[in-house]
């Protein structure tokens, strides 16, 4: 595949990047409404499913998460950021930057220097690009230390606790809160945001940063809603 192929196979919607984005997106809409909305859920009766479901949903999220940062392995490759940024090295000579503009604008948000990124060619603004985002996961870099912490304890609970049943004490494991993975589900959307409209040529934001598809994110937490309306739970009209 050319570098661009590899690029969208590893950020297309499909099954790629921004399909692990949209499900953990999706996830933090609902959580943030049990949350907000606990209180009236617990009167009801219901805190019991909801709890439950929560516990659930939390499992779901770390492994979407930790699998959008997943490292490329020796004997088989993964869609992940990471993987995403080694075709970035691998093929710096190849890709061509088809929207140019709009990569500055969103790489400029993130305190990237437009002038000095105007000024590259085409492959020396890809070698920009790929360590810009490479040092912000890095625990060697001031810029990444704390994604990179974040990203530790996340892979941690994921190994130790959700997808292995480690005979440990999870009181004693390393927890990202909901607040860290918010971070790095926002990292996630600016690079995705980055890669995808400057060598894909797809928005999957506007020129203000809203992600093109938060809204189809939240369509299960406004269902959520509305059900939580039609058993009295929450007033108002069911629209």
């Amino acid at each position: 595949m050319t570098g661009k192929e590899q690029l969208q196979d590893i950020l297309g919607l499909s099954s790629g990047v921004a399909l692990d984005l949209y499900h953990a997106m999706e996830v933090i809409s609902l959580d943030e409404c049990m949350a907000i909305e606990a209180d009236k859920i617990n009167t009801a009766g219901f805190g019991a499913f909801f709890g439950s479901l929560q516990i659930i949903l939390g499992r779901f999220l770390v492994l979407q998460v930790a699998r959008m940062f997943e490292r490329p392995g020796v004997r088989y490759q993964v869609r992940s950021i990471p993987t995403a940024i080694e075709v970035l090295h691998k093929q710096t000579d190849q890709l061509v930057i088809e929207e140019r503009p709009a990569l500055i604008r969103r790489l400029s948000r993130l305190g990237a220097s437009a002038p000095e990124m105007e000024s590259r060619s085409d492959a020396d603004l890809t070698r920009l690009i790929a360590t810009f985002f490479e040092h912000r996961l890095s625990a060697s870099h001031p810029e990444g230390k704390r994604n990179a912490r974040i990203l530790r304890d996340l892979k941690t609970a994921r190994n130790k606790w959700v997808a292995h049943p480690e005979a440990v004490h999870l009181e004693d494991l390393p927890k990202p809160t909901y607040a860290e993975i918010d971070t790095l589900v926002d990292f996630a959307k600016t690079f995705v945001a980055a890669i995808g409209i400057g060598y894909l040529g797809s928005p999957y934001d506007d020129d203000e940063g809203n992600f093109v598809i938060s809204s189809d994110a939240n369509r299960s937490t406004v269902c959520l809603r509305r059900l939580l309306q039609e058993a009295a739970v929450l007033p108002g009209a069911v629209s």
